[in-house]
């Protein structure tokens, strides 16, 4: 068995039928059909049902299937880690955020291109595991000041610390098609009215304790959540063309403005998040990641002084 065979019967399944794998795979169909019979064969068991129609897996080919696509899976993000010298590399997770990318825009433009990029999106624990596994130097979170406790224990877990950098609040985020475009606030109140794409899930996303920083004067359940994605493209296209808004961090720098996008404050809400960074203590950081967590403060910073 080898790793070849699993992604031949895998495509097979997904697929549907040897041809369709084969051209998926660029192979012929006889050498399809022969390698998923040399798999059937060591493993003792038939693995697909075969018609004319196609093929699908029998009852254990469906357990064999299951443990395939994981191992392809995992050899999948192995291979991810085949990353530069770290001397030579800046590896960063994010929530994803403009911010954040606009951000690597102005490390390549003043590093050039003799430094590789790494950039990973994800969840507070994702991000985290990224920094814990060494997938990444740095990870830039937010996480609610009652959540402390919890955020403190996963990071004593994973042995990494939190360099807060600032605290905000929350706003409501619309475009142009949006009917509140031209106000500047909204109430805690007006959010059951409106529509939302929500982004990330987890945890620590900020609709989690929407309840609670709106003192109960509103129930997350009743928000009207219309679109569900972790595309932060699919986001910012809704925001641009649609009635839809989003919930987010109240924090635009100004010279990273490139979407008619405008953020409303919500009335009565007092900064509650935490923004930084976290970090591998016993791991000194590169010159790189130095220059990427300073320049995040003083960004940070920047917008503070503008107030």
């Amino acid at each position: 068995m080898d790793m070849k065979q699993l992604e031949i019967f895998v495509t097979a399944c997904e697929r549907g039928s040897f041809s369709q794998a084969a051209a998926c795979m660029y192979m012929t169909q006889p050498n399809i059909s022969k390698s998923i019979r040399a798999l059937e064969h060591e493993l003792g068991r038939p693995l697909l049902i075969r018609n004319a129609k196609g093929v699908q897996p029998t009852a254990y080919g469906k357990t064999v299937l299951e443990h395939a696509q994981m191992i392809l899976k995992t050899a999948a993000t192995i291979s991810s880690l085949a990353i530069p010298d770290e001397q030579d590399n800046l590896s960063l997770s994010t929530y994803p955020s403009n911010m954040a990318a606009r951000l690597l825009v102005d490390f390549y433009q003043t590093w050039g291109p003799a430094i590789h990029i790494e950039h990973h999106e994800g969840t507070v624990e994702e991000i985290t595991d990224h920094v814990h596994q060494g997938i990444s130097e740095v990870g830039i979170v937010y996480v609610a000041k009652k959540q402390t406790g919890t955020f403190q224990h996963i990071l004593s877990h994973k042995k990494l610390e939190f360099i807060p950098q600032s605290e905000k609040s929350i706003c409501v985020y619309v475009g142009p098609n949006h009917p509140l475009y031209h106000a500047d606030s909204v109430d805690f109140s007006d959010l059951p009215c409106l529509k939302f794409i929500r982004g990330v899930r987890d945890f620590f996303s900020m609709e989690h304790h929407l309840e609670t920083v709106s003192m109960g004067v509103i129930d997350p359940g009743v928000m009207k959540h219309v679109v569900y994605s972790n595309s932060d493209h699919l986001v910012t296209n809704f925001l641009l063309h649609t009635d839809v808004c989003s919930l987010g961090l109240n924090f635009m720098y100004r010279p990273y403005e490139q979407y008619d996008i405008k953020p409303l404050a919500i009335n009565g809400c007092e900064p509650f998040l935490q923004i930084g960074y976290v970090r591998t203590p016993e791991r000194p950081l590169s010159s790189q990641a130095r220059w990427l967590t300073d320049r995040f403060g003083e960004m940070l910073q920047g917008y503070e002084l503008q107030l």
